[in-house]
């Protein structure tokens, strides 16, 4: 009650008129059982008198007891620098690091805080209102709008540098090829390779169709290359049936597909490289030295930084003019995840131990940072300043000090007067 008035309470007009109220009273019960010691004196002397002295007196004193100790607290009673009296100014530095101390120990640790989090339930309150239309929509236009803010403040050239200086220092760690080695394993297992070989077979043979004349010009020249033998054998007529050969050969591969004798050959090969790659250090050291020396070439770089430019460009012009469908899909993808999370029970589950890590990890890495923002605050209070407002919080429980006092004492006053006369000195 004290820390959540401390920080939560000061400064509120509501409290500092509560607190008037109570001083009022205690100081009025003050009175009036010092008015009552005043008026026994013009009472006849007889035992109800002295009961009524005997209350009336010890009230007062009990009254003004505990109204020194409370106002002690604050200020000096009176105004009178009485020792070990305004003890908040005095000690104002010491409360600040006591305060935050007691909230680290006590308040903001990991199991405390993951526990009322976990009461809380936040996820599945949050699938929940994730699933309401009008809550995914406006979530949708959230993250449009945060997602245009981070497009727009990317710088293509840092962006590049990241993305190159990542990809290095990952290649000095690890192989790259021996990972394009596994891909390629995978992809040849599935026939990744078919759509490749059905879509480039037509386009080199409409090349070839189309650049006939260099095609002859340059095997010819090839051929010459051979020897003697092989120039005397490649006469146009040959060179030209090589031509045709292959054209028919690719419409071939085309009609038979995988099966086809040369289909099977390539398919060997892929996966004799892919093996290679994966399985063959020699060979995949030499593959990860191109791989750095192509990361280390500046041009690359520029490259990159082309690449990404444009595809930022095409970002931000399709953020700058947001269009509803976006914004719709965004809420679809929220609405979904929503659902998930309230249908997917062991998704959900997930999510929650995330949520139990992310706070555990947030308080044990930065409650400190609460604690010190605590008595930085208080520290930074003018003495008089903190002793209003911590007597403003907590102020009005202090004065039933002062009230229970005043009864108190007056009941031990009619006890002890109760004894002294049964004692016979009443």
């Amino acid at each position: 009650m004290v820390i959540t008035g401390v920080l939560a309470g000061y400064d509120d007009p509501v409290s500092r008129r509560r607190l008037r109220r109570m001083k009022l009273a205690a100081t009025g019960l003050l009175a009036l059982a010092a008015g009552l010691f005043l008026l026994t004196f013009a009472l006849p002397e007889n035992t109800a008198t002295g009961y009524l002295r005997a209350a009336a007196e010890a009230g007062m004193v009990g009254g003004l007891a505990d109204w020194f100790a409370v106002t002690a607290l604050f200020r000096h009673p009176l105004g009178l620098p009485i020792p070990h009296t305004a003890l908040v100014p005095k000690k104002k530095d010491d409360l600040a690091t006591k305060l935050g101390e007691f909230v680290s120990g006590n308040f903001l640790t990991p199991d405390a805080v993951a526990e009322r989090v976990r009461a809380a339930d936040p996820v599945r309150k949050i699938g929940e209102r994730l699933l309401e239309p009008a809550t995914a929509d406006a979530v949708g236009r959230e993250l449009s709008r945060a997602i245009a803010a981070v497009v727009g403040t990317l710088d293509e050239r840092l962006v590049s540098s990241m993305v190159l200086e990542h990809v290095r220092r990952d290649l000095d760690r690890r192989s790259y090829a021996r990972e394009v080695g596994q891909l390629l394993t995978t992809a040849v297992q599935n026939r990744a390779q078919d759509p490749i070989i059905e879509l480039s077979l037509p386009r080199l043979r409409a090349q070839v169709v189309a650049n006939r004349a260099t095609v002859h010009r340059e095997l010819s020249r090839f051929l010459d290359s051979l020897g003697v033998f092989a120039r005397l054998w490649s006469t146009d007529r040959r060179v030209d049936k090589i031509i045709d050969r292959v054209i028919d050969l690719s419409f071939e591969i085309e009609r038979v597909g995988r099966d086809h004798p040369l289909r099977r050959q390539f398919d060997e090969v892929l996966a004799r490289l892919a093996d290679g790659l994966a399985n063959d250090p020699r060979a995949a050291d030499g593959i990860d030295e191109v791989l750095r020396d192509i990361a280390a070439n500046p041009a690359v770089e520029s490259w990159l930084r082309d690449v990404v430019a444009r595809y930022l460009g095409s970002a931000r012009e399709l953020l700058d003019n947001p269009t509803v469908s976006l914004e719709q899909q965004l809420g679809r993808f929220v609405q979904d995840l929503g659902r998930r999370v309230v249908s997917d029970e062991e998704f959900a589950a997930k999510l929650d131990r995330g949520v139990d890590q992310a706070v555990r990890y947030a308080v044990t890495h930065y409650a400190d940072q609460v604690v010190a923002l605590i008595r930085d605050q208080v520290a930074r209070w003018p003495a008089a300043e903190a002793s209003e407002k911590i007597e403003t919080a907590v102020g009005r429980d202090l004065q039933f000090i002062r009230i229970n006092g005043t009864v108190v004492g007056a009941l031990a006053g009619v006890v002890i007067y109760t004894v002294a006369v049964a004692a016979g000195h009443g």
